[in-house]
């Protein structure tokens, strides 16, 4: 089992980060995102009057993107926002 490192720690380890950045370049792996994609989308065929599962099947497609979006984050550094002092609160 890998335990999860404080976020900060994740982008120290830049061999991690570069791993990470080969594996979502992966062909297999983006079709493999692709194809789950592919069949959390809703259709004609599973809309139904049942509300309930309407709603899951697109909380559904909403975490696999949500998911490749997030892996997407960790190859690249945050940037900081320095937050500028407005000039009339500095007189």
């Amino acid at each position: 089992m890998v335990l999860p490192v404080p976020l900060n720690r994740w982008y120290n380890d830049l061999a991690d980060v570069d791993r990470l950045r080969e594996i979502l370049a992966d062909e297999s792996f983006q079709r493999a995102v692709a194809t789950l994609k592919e069949l959390s989308l809703p259709t004609a065929s599973v809309l139904s009057p049942d509300t309930t599962a309407n709603s899951n099947k697109n909380i559904w497609l909403a975490g696999y993107c949500d998911f490749v979006k997030d892996l997407e984050k960790l190859t690249k550094q945050p940037t900081t926002n320095q937050t500028k002092q407005i000039e009339e609160w500095t007189m």
